[in-house]
């Protein structure tokens, strides 16, 4: 499981409270004892982010009472996070922890709806995520969709061989291209080649070259069971990727053409978990 480090937390938590927090210090509070809770509210909720909340809390002094792990679906109502410390301190984390729980709970919730209307239709399939994270969350939204039970697709360049267009077009013959995907199948042994394509065409093509997935992109759903079809046919082993344009909305329908993946971006525009927070005076 990803976790973000204590450097990160920090600067998350720079971003909010700079210098201190004026209000509460200024009130003379700050020393008194209190308590802080974080609860679902109408809704149930995957939780996501709660090992960086609990140490976020830890960071400042804070003793937590009672929390469920990342992962967690989590019924309407219910506390999920409570912890007891000093009231300056607990002011100072509030609003960070709920901010990065908001987001990353929202993420894993949008994903496991998801995953489990796909799963519906094949129980077998994955949901991934692009690498079109909004910037500087990568970390966070990650680990989200991963508590939603969905995987990356690629975590970046350095550790997976996709081919575009783009990398094609480089090379005038197709015979150039054909000895260039060779050499880079055989400097990277242990990698699997991906190659996206845009129509059938390409597809086959690309199948024949040996490209050990496809991924398919932007197909309509007709055009995609019909690639799909083919592509089983005479090349069994190769794993098929839809991608382009899905959601909650469609990913079913798209699960029923029979792929073994789908890839979407979608989970990282999900709605922030609406979290209720509570604090009180330990007197």
């Amino acid at each position: 499981m990803i976790i973000l480090n204590d450097f990160e937390l920090e600067a998350l938590l720079a971003e909010d409270v700079p210098y201190g927090d004026l209000t509460t210090k200024s009130l003379g509070i700050d020393t008194q004892r209190a308590r802080i809770t974080f609860s679902t509210r109408e809704r149930p909720l995957v939780v996501s982010c709660m090992e960086e909340a609990v140490r976020l809390c830890g960071l400042y002094g804070l003793e937590i009472d009672g929390f469920v792990k990342s992962g967690t679906l989590v019924p309407p109502k219910s506390i999920f996070l409570e912890a007891h410390g000093e009231a300056g301190n607990i002011h100072r984390i509030w609003k960070s922890v709920q901010n990065l729980i908001d987001y990353a709970s929202g993420i894993a919730t949008y994903t496991r709806e998801a995953v489990l209307l796909a799963r519906t239709i094949n129980p077998d399939i994955v949901v991934a995520t692009t690498r079109k994270t909004t910037p500087f969350t990568k970390k966070i939204a990650i680990k989200a969709v991963e508590s939603g039970g969905g995987v990356a697709h690629r975590l970046g360049l350095s550790e997976s061989i996709l081919v575009f267009e783009y990398h094609r077009i480089f090379f005038p013959a197709e015979e150039a291209f054909a000895e260039a995907l060779n050499r880079a199948k055989k400097a990277n042994p242990e990698k699997k080649i991906v190659m996206e394509a845009e129509d059938i065409d390409h597809a086959l093509k690309f199948a024949r070259m040996g490209a050990d997935i496809l991924q398919l992109e932007k197909f309509s759903l007709t055009k995609l069971s019909d690639a799909i079809r083919i592509l089983r046919a005479d090349y069994p082993h190769i794993t098929l990727i839809a991608t382009g344009g899905i959601s909650t909305k469609n990913i079913a329908e798209y699960a029923s053409t029979g792929v073994d993946m789908i890839v979407t971006s979608s989970p990282y525009s999900a709605q922030p978990a609406d979290i209720k927070v509570k604090i009180e005076p330990l007197f």
